[in-house]
Formats: C-alpha cells, structure tokens, sequence
C-alpha cells in the first residue's frame, strides 16, 4: 500500500471508527459546550437587570465560544501521539498518510467548525426562551443566518470574512501543527512557542525602530512591498492568512510522514 494513495473506503474505516471509540467524549463535550455558554449567557442577562441578548451579543460571543473551544479541542489533535504504545498502534494502522491526516483535519478542525456554530445557535436560543419564561421580557429569537452574516458595510463584507476566515483558520492550524510536533501537553507547548515568537518579533520590531531609527526613515510608498492604504494593506494581511495556514497544515503532514518512517 503506497503512502501517497487515498481511498474513500478505508477513509470511511477511519471516521466510523473514531465514532464508536469517541461517541461518549464526544457527547459529554458537547454537553459540556452547551452548558458553559448556557450559565454564562444567563450570568451575563442577570449583570444587566435580565434584558435579554441581541443580535451583537450572539455574534460577538459567538465568535469568543467558537474561537476558545475550537483551539481547546483542535490542540489535542492526533491523540494516540500521547503515549509510545498507542503511537505505534496508530501508526501501524491499516491506512495512508494522507487519509490520517486527512482525517484528523476533517475531524478536528472541518467538523468542529460545522458543529460549534449550531450548537452556540441552539444554545443561545434555549436560554432565552428559558429566561423569557421567567421574566416580563421579550426575547426575540435570532435566526439561523446569523451565524454566517455580518453587518457591516458593503466595501468590507468580504474583507472582514476574509479576516474571520483566515484568522480563525491560521490559529487552529498552529493548534494542529503544536499537537503533531509535541507529544506531551501539545496545547500548552504550541501557546507557549506561539507567545515566545511574537515575542521575539516584537523585541526585534522595537529595536529595529527605536533604537537603529528605522522609525526615522520614511521612504516613498513605490519602495515599499506592501500597501500602506488601509483597506489594501488590511486585504493584503487577509489573504496571507490563507498560505501562512496552508504552509502550518503542510508541516503538520510533514511531522506525520516523519512519525511514520
């Protein structure tokens, strides 16, 4: 069997599988998801005299929920890594590199950013209805759609989805990329290595400027390589979010191959 083939067959093996092995964790998870946000909404309506939550609020908290306990779950990606034993009856199992990985990816970051919107929607919902019940407010049910539309103005619709999109995917690709390169504590390994290196960027960036006088410096804007408009330079971060996750994803791939040989 060559590394390289994908066969939807032994895919399908992996994905049942993991269901009959997880099903448990994977209920008691989502329970667990749904019962945080639900004390915490209530928490929040009860600090403000019980007026129930709007539309601003089920976007912005759903993206913090999302955002947490997407990065929380994606950084414990490949768990038979763990321990020796278990590594090696994983990787003795009857499938490719590519549908592992594959199938890892589904898995952990693919489904979880199905499923975590709808659960937030649905939970949302549930505790204002419940509240609603019990208090002289009205709350008005927020729709489906909410979970993917944005207001803001028509130029920076795409723009500001391109930064959700691409910022949202480059964290959970550093959870993923941490997970498959430590085996003990990947989570905490990969928000430490990610703090130390903005760190560093951000000494080197301050001595660059301030004490070098780059700062000083202002060239014409036809020698710089990036725009300085805001809208373009905030498009031109957006799309290099996408190859900077492609390039994690691809080591990822790489640390699995590596594992395997």
């Amino acid at each position: 069997m060559s590394n390289n083939i994908f066969s939807g067959k032994r895919f399908q093996l992996l994905l049942k599988q993991h269901l009959i092995h997880n099903a448990q964790f994977l209920l008691l998870a989502a329970g667990a998801y749904v019962g945080v946000i639900f004390i915490i909404l209530s928490i929040a309506q009860v600090g403000n005299n019980f007026m129930p939550h709007g539309v601003d609020h089920f976007q912005e908290l759903m993206v913090v929920f999302v955002t947490i306990f997407s990065v929380l779950y994606v950084g414990h990606s490949f768990p038979a890594f763990r321990s020796k034993e278990s590594t090696i009856t994983y990787l003795m199992m009857p499938a490719s590199i590519l549908e592992k990985f594959v199938f890892e990816f589904v898995s952990r970051i693919g489904f979880i950013l199905l499923i975590l919107p709808l659960l937030f929607w649905m939970s949302f919902n549930l505790q204002g209805y419940f509240f609603s019940i019990f208090t002289e407010h009205f709350f008005e049910p927020i729709g489906l759609k909410h979970t993917v539309k944005i207001d803001a103005p028509e130029d920076y619709v795409y723009l500001i989805y391109s930064l959700l999109i691409g910022g949202g995917l480059l964290a959970l690709s550093l959870a993923f990329v941490g997970s498959a390169m430590f085996t003990k504590q990947p989570l905490v390994k990969s928000l430490f290595a990610v703090a130390l290196v903005v760190m560093l960027f951000g000494g080197y960036s301050y001595i660059i400027i301030e004490h070098v006088g780059v700062g000083r410096y202002n060239p014409p804007d036809t020698m710089l390589l990036i725009p300085m408009e805001e809208k373009l330079l905030l498009r031109f971060f957006a799309l290099a979010l996408f190859p900077a996750s492609a390039v994690m994803l691809f080591v990822a791939y790489l640390k699995l191959k590596e594992r395997e040989v």
